[in-house]
C-alpha cells in the first residue's frame, strides 16, 4: 500500500491533491492519505452552497467554502478534524463493498478503547451519534472513497456554520442529512492528541498491507497547483456549480424594506427576478429587474454592474454595496 500524509491545511490545495493522484497517477497498489483542512465548509459536487451554509456567519469568520468532486452532504472541517482518502483499482461494473475502508478504523479506535460501528449510509457512529461521514466515486477502473473523523472539532462552531437562515430556498440540489454528531475524544477513556490518534490509524490502516511512502514529483507539484487555481479556487466551481434553485429573502436597509425573489440557473446566473417592499424610487422597479436578468450572482461582478446604473433612481437610499450583499447573502 501507497501511503501519504499532506501538511498543507488548505482545502483547494488537498482537494486538488486527491483529485490529481485519483485521476492522473497511474498506481498498481491501493493508495491511503490523511489530510486536514483548517476552518472550511466543504460541500458534495450536486449541492446548492447557497441551501447549505450560512452565509452571512461563514463571511463574518473568514470560512472558506469548497466543493469536492464526489457527492454527499456539506460537512465542516478544521484542525481537530481529520480527513482519510482510499485510492484503489477495481473492475470495471465491480461491486464495491466500502465497509472495506471502515474496519481499519474502527480497529484503530478500539485500541484507543472506543466502540465504533458502520451504519448503512457508511457512517462511523459511537453510541448512536455520527463522528464520520464518507463520499466515494468510481471512474474509470478506480474508486476513491474518502471520509471525515471528527476528532475534538468545534462543534458549536460547525452548527452555526451549516444553519441556514430563513430565506425561503428550493433548490434540485442533494440537501444534506441531519445527524447527530459527536467527536471521538468525548469517548476515549484516557484523552490524547489528535497527532497521537493520527499516527495510530496510520499503522492500522498500512501495517498489514506492505506500506511504501508515496512522493510527488515536480510535474505533480505543478499539475495540483494548476488544479487548484483553475478550479477548486474558482467561484465557478464552489458556487456556480450549483444546480437551479428558487429563492426569496426579506431584507431590511436604512431607508426601506426589500423582499427579492429570484430564480437562479446553474453557473449562479440569475434567471428572472423581482423586487418589492416599503421603498421609494422614480423609476420603474422593472427597469432594475431586467437590468439585473442575466447577470451573474457574484458579489464582485454585482458591484461592477450595479455601478453602471442610477440605483437610487429605482431603491432610494440603498448603496450598491448594500444591494449586492442582499443579492449574495
Amino acid at each position: 500500500m501507497l501511503f501519504y500524509y499532506s501538511e498543507s491545511t488548505d482545502p483547494y490545495y488537498n482537494l486538488a491533491l486527491e483529485e490529481h493522484i485519483f485521476s492522473n497517477v497511474k498506481m498498481v497498489e491501493p493508495f491511503f492519505m490523511l489530510w486536514q483542512n483548517d476552518n472550511t465548509i466543504v460541500i458534495g459536487r450536486n449541492q446548492n452552497a447557497v441551501r447549505e451554509i450560512n452565509t452571512d456567519f461563514v463571511r463574518k469568520m473568514n470560512t472558506r467554502v469548497a466543493r469536492r468532486s464526489t457527492g454527499g452532504g456539506a460537512v465542516y472541517h478544521d484542525l481537530g478534524n481529520l480527513n482519510y482518502s482510499f485510492i484503489q483499482n477495481c473492475e470495471n461494473g465491480q461491486k464495491i463493498d466500502f465497509t472495506q475502508f471502515a474496519l481499519p478504523i474502527i480497529r484503530a479506535l478500539d485500541h484507543f478503547g472506543v466502540k465504533a460501528v458502520c451504519n448503512n449510509r457508511n457512517d462511523l457512529i459511537i453510541e448512536g451519534r455520527k463522528f464520520s461521514g464518507t463520499a466515494q466515486t468510481v471512474k474509470n477502473g478506480r474508486v476513491l472513497h474518502h471520509g471525515t473523523l471528527l476528532f475534538n472539532s468545534d462543534l458549536d462552531f460547525l452548527r452555526q456554520a451549516l444553519t441556514v437562515k430563513g430565506d425561503k430556498i428550493e433548490s434540485k440540489g442533494v440537501k444534506s442529512v441531519s445527524s447527530h454528531i459527536t467527536n471521538i475524544i468525548e469517548h476515549l477513556p484516557n484523552p490524547i492528541a489528535i497527532e497521537q490518534f493520527r499516527n495510530c490509524l496510520m499503522t492500522s490502516i498500512i501495517k498489514k498491507n506492505n506500506p511504501f511512502p508515496f512522493r510527488l514529483t515536480e510535474e505533480d507539484f505543478e499539475a495540483i497547483k494548476q488544479l487548484r487555481q483553475t478550479k477548486y479556487v474558482t467561484w465557478d466551481w464552489n458556487y456556480g456549480k450549483s444546480p437551479r434553485y428558487e429563492m426569496q429573502k426579506t431584507r431590511d436597509f436604512q431607508f426601506g424594506h426589500l423582499t427579492i425573489s429570484m430564480s437562479v440557473l446553474q453557473q449562479g446566473i440569475i434567471d428572472s427576478i423581482s423586487i418589492t417592499g416599503k421603498f421609494s424610487g422614480n423609476q420603474d422597479i422593472h427597469q432594475l429587474e431586467n437590468f439585473l436578468k442575466g447577470k451573474v450572482l457574484k458579489e464582485s461582478e454585482l458591484l461592477e454592474v450595479l455601478s453602471y446604473c442610477k440605483l437610487n433612481d429605482f431603491i432610494a437610499g440603498i448603496t450598491v454595496a448594500e444591494l449586492a450583499e442582499i443579492l449574495v447573502n
